[in-house]
């Protein structure tokens, strides 16, 4: 039986509520939710416990194999058959993950679960096996009305948010803009905090517990259990779309040119990161996404001044953990994972093709607007 982290024989050879115990011997027909029972009539229970329903899965994300121009360089388990048998390995032990060929790509898999850091947990997992391998942006699972067979409905979530009372005026502000949630209760303790209770679409969560950690100094606390299925919302708002700086060039980052390109935003890399076309390096301080070059080399000539031996300072990169990464990343962007590195790139690496997407999609969201 556990005990705090460790693990202990039952000497009592009784369990009682809440314990986790370990037996051995199990066959492999035992499934979750089953009910284990004792041999004789006194200890017997002869009607299974109910089990408690799952919480439907909210997200889906599309796993391939990494076709960037680093592809291979890192990672030992890089085909889509080995990613697959993998995916679909871990749903033996893993009873809230779905699994299944992708519809619009079969060397794709796609994942549905229940959160980002449930697939963040499992991406990380699969990158210290040695895999490599590109994941697409999380999508919401949403489904058809059956009533009417036409009203979109997507998941809704209640969200509790228990943080200091100098930044609950920021979380109201962060989940009831832009991310379309609602506000049904606030409560202040004693102990300067605040405790605010809300419902909120599942995809105007996706990047917030990390944004709330950081805003608020790592006093909120975010807690969101599935709610119902609604009908879809429409659109989220404008403001929680970044800009990117992308690299136009491949090589090896610079310090003279990451010196020149920190004034235009947060860089993601830092002198000597291998970088390639269409790889994101960094968030704009603008809106729009900016095409730069981080390769560039300082010119070497014969004249030396005092302000050419100049010192420059560069701040820091910016680093991410998957979770924060499946939250920050754009619709037409998609992560590479190895065991190395995390990298965030456009999902279209030639520039020209991008521009055409860009255009199709400004397209679509005025014609939706008309409407």
């Amino acid at each position: 039986v556990n005990r705090g982290i460790s693990r202990v024989p039952l000497e009592s050879q009784i369990a009682y509520a809440g314990d986790i115990v370990t037996l051995t011997g199990v066959p492999d027909s035992i499934r979750v939710g089953d009910t284990l029972t004792g041999g004789t009539d006194d200890t017997a229970i002869f009607r299974p416990l109910a089990t408690p329903p799952l919480a439907p899965p909210t997200l889906c994300m599309e796993f391939g194999a990494n076709d960037s121009p680093l592809a291979g360089t890192e990672g030992t388990e890089v085909t889509p058959t080995k990613i697959r048998s993998r995916l679909t390995a871990e749903t033996d032990n893993n009873v809230t993950l779905n699994v299944e060929t992708s519809k619009s790509d079969s060397d794709k898999t796609t994942v549905y679960a229940r959160g980002e850091l449930q697939l963040g947990i499992l991406i990380e997992q699969m990158r210290r096996e040695g895999f490599e391998m590109v994941i697409s942006p999380p999508k919401i699972v949403t489904k058809i009305d059956e009533s009417d067979g036409k009203t979109e409905l997507e998941p809704f979530e209640e969200v509790t948010v228990d943080v200091d009372s100098e930044y609950a005026g920021y979380i109201v502000s962060a989940l009831t803009g832009d991310r379309k949630g609602v506000l049904l209760e606030m409560h202040e303790d004693v102990d300067a905090k605040t405790r605010l209770r809300f419902e909120v679409p599942s995809r105007g969560l996706l990047g917030f517990p990390s944004e709330a950690a950081s805003a608020t100094r790592g006093s909120a606390v975010v807690n969101h259990l599935f709610l119902e299925d609604r009908k879809h919302v429409g659109p989220l708002g404008d403001g929680l779309e970044k800009g990117k700086l992308i690299s136009s060039e491949s090589g090896k980052a610079t310090h003279y040119a990451l010196a020149s390109l920190s004034s235009r935003g947060t860089l993601f890399v830092e002198p000597g990161d291998i970088v390639y076309p269409g790889m994101i390096i960094g968030e704009n301080a603008k809106a729009g996404d900016l095409e730069v070059n981080p390769v560039r080399a300082k010119a070497t000539t014969n004249m030396r001044t005092q302000a050419k031996d100049e010192k420059t300072y560069l701040p820091p990169p910016k680093r991410m953990t998957v979770e924060e990464l499946i939250g920050y990343m754009s619709p037409d962007e998609m992560i590479e994972v190895t065991p190395n590195t995390l990298r965030l790139r456009k999902a279209q690496l030639d520039p020209v093709e991008r521009r055409k997407a860009s255009r199709i999609k400004k397209q679509q969201q005025d014609s939706l607007r008309k409407k």
